[in-house]
């Protein structure tokens, strides 16, 4: 008998053949052991380092894998949501089960702009709080600045008051020696 055409395939059907297909070519074939007398011989494997290693080149992945978790999170409640409403019937406790998820799906909403607006609040208060560590950070320069001139001017005022203070020892010192000359003179 010749081959009779063989019925269409369903999509998912034919997904589900190319995800075994993908599935058997991506079993590893397992490495030969080698002799027992050059065990020695091989570097041994470590796993952890690997898996450290894979981790390290994962980094700059993540801003981009943050900004797609958002993404996802807004959008992948909606979207089940209607896969589950195309994929269901119109049967009594499909209605309940819909609106049983219709709730969730508003519970979840609503906690994710709570969450939203104490991420904004948190950064409104980081905001001041960076902004009064910046006006310390000026104030603490300008006192620094003041106690440095005051610094400059106490040492100035030093040095005139030593300076005066020996012109006074000298005056006094020639005072001295002029009553002891005139006193001398006189008798």
């Amino acid at each position: 008998m010749p081959d009779a055409p063989a019925p269409p395939k369903v999509p998912h059907e034919i997904a589900g053949d190319r995800l075994i297909e993908i599935a058997q070519k991506k079993v590893p074939e397992a490495e030969p052991k080698p002799p027992a007398d050059e065990v020695a011989l091989v570097p041994a494997k470590k796993p952890r380092a690997g898996f450290l290693q894979s981790l390290g080149k994962l980094k700059p992945l993540l801003p981009i894998l943050s900004g797609g978790l958002r993404l996802v999170d807004h959008g992948a409640a909606q979207a089940v949501a209607q896969l589950l409403y195309l994929a269901g019937g119109t049967g009594n406790s499909q209605a309940a089960a819909e609106e049983e998820l219709q709730e969730g799906l508003a519970e979840i909403q609503s906690s994710h702009r709570d969450l939203h607006h104490q991420v904004l609040d948190q950064s409104v208060e980081l905001q001041r709080v960076q902004d009064q560590i910046t006006l310390l950070r000026e104030t603490m320069e300008r006192s620094a600045v003041e106690q440095t001139g005051l610094a400059d001017k106490v040492r100035s005022l030093n040095h005139l008051i030593r300076i005066v203070g020996t012109a006074i020892a000298v005056l006094l010192v020639i005072l001295i020696t002029l009553v002891i000359y005139l006193l001398v003179s006189r008798h």
